[in-house]
Order: C-alpha cells, then sequence, then structure tokens
C-alpha cells in the first residue's frame, strides 16, 4: 500500500471519528526536504519524505501508538541536532551512529527514530544511553506502521491495530481527557 492510501485511511477516521481543533498539518515542499538532507548530512528514508510530502508532521495529532507525534521538517533538523549536541556534550558511547539515525517524532521525552539506512523504526530516551528497536513486521518501516494503522482505522471497530509481537493497540475517539482527538489504548490494559 502507498503512503498516500494509507493516510488517506487515517485522515478519513479522523473526519469521521476525530474533528478536533488542531487538524494534520498541509505538506512540507520538495525544497524542504533538500534542506533537510542538507541540514542532516543524510538522506531520509523514501516513506519517510513521502509522509511528510502529504504531512509535515502531525501536529497534536498523535498517529503513531502508543502516543507518538510526527515531527515536521524543522522538527526533525532541530531535534537530530540537539539529540547530536547532548549525546557529545554527555560522552555517549556510540554517538557516531546518531548521525545515520534520524527522529521522526516524539512521545514526551521518547523520541521515533529512524534508521536511515534501513528505514527500521525504534525509539531513544534522554535518559537512556542506546536505542531500543521495535520488534515485530509492523515496526519494520514509516510505511508499513501507516499501512497497519490505516488499515486499523479503515475496519469496522472496534479499530485494532497490530504492531508487533502481541502488541495491539485500539483507536479511541472518546477519550475524557483528549476528546475529539485519535487516541491508542493498549489493548491488554
Amino acid at each position: 500500500m502507498s503512503i498516500g492510501t494509507s493516510w488517506e485511511k487515517i485522515e478519513r477516521w479522523l473526519d469521521q471519528y476525530a474533528p478536533q481543533e488542531h487538524p494534520l498539518p498541509g505538506p512540507c515542499t520538495r525544497s524542504d526536504l533538500e534542506s533537510l538532507s542538507r541540514a542532516l548530512g543524510v538522506r531520509l528514508p523514501k516513506d519517510v519524505e513521502q509522509s511528510l510530502l502529504r504531512h509535515d508532521g502531525s501536529g497534536l495529532t498523535d498517529v503513531i501508538p502508543s502516543m507518538y507525534a510526527l515531527y515536521s521538517v524543522e522538527q526533525i533538523a532541530d531535534e537530530h541536532l540537539g539529540t547530536l549536541e547532548y549525546k557529545l556534550k554527555n560522552d555517549h558511547y556510540g554517538w557516531g551512529d546518531s548521525l545515520l539515525i534520524v527522529p521522526i517524532g516524539a512521545l514526551g521525552e521518547m523520541q521515533l527514530v529512524v534508521d536511515t539506512q534501513t528505514g527500521r523504526l525504534g525509539s531513544w530516551d534522554i535518559e537512556e544511553t542506546g536505542y531500543c528497536w521495535f520488534e515485530g513486521p509492523g515496526w519494520a518501516s514509516l510505511s508499513t506502521v501507516l499501512e497497519v494503522i490505516g488499515n486499523a482505522l479503515a475496519s469496522p471497530p472496534p479499530c485494532i491495530a497490530v504492531m508487533g509481537d502481541g502488541d495491539e493497540w485500539r483507536a479511541i475517539d472518546m477519550d475524557i481527557d483528549f476528546p475529539g482527538t485519535l487516541v491508542w489504548a493498549d489493548v491488554r490494559g
């Protein structure tokens, strides 16, 4: 499935169940992506670029379970530089590998990262000294994640996204704390 098709399914669910005050951002430009590549010193995987060309981040919408919001082009550049500076300042082992690993989203202080060489997704927490790579086929790449989410949101309720081995999330539109938004609840909890 294409990035565009996955985003269409996500957009339809948001329009129907979570019409919030803060809609998804519009697209970035190809010029924005070229500037980002120069700033990063590396090119993002094609699926990440295609997603940014559809939506320059996800704004306040937590598109990816558990509750990751996607960064805009500007946020990616800022966060990547900030991560590198932090690791250099604190002498983290392996910080040089960070040149190829780029943050593309966040859940609080935890960053959703992509390995620019493989497209694999994982996380990096400022409190940790290394990366945690997500397990299971649902986390193979951003296009895979968006496909799983899009298919889940296009299915009849309850909309369940199976992200990894036994890692299931249910889409909620009537959350007490965040009414009218997309929220993911752990099916086990």
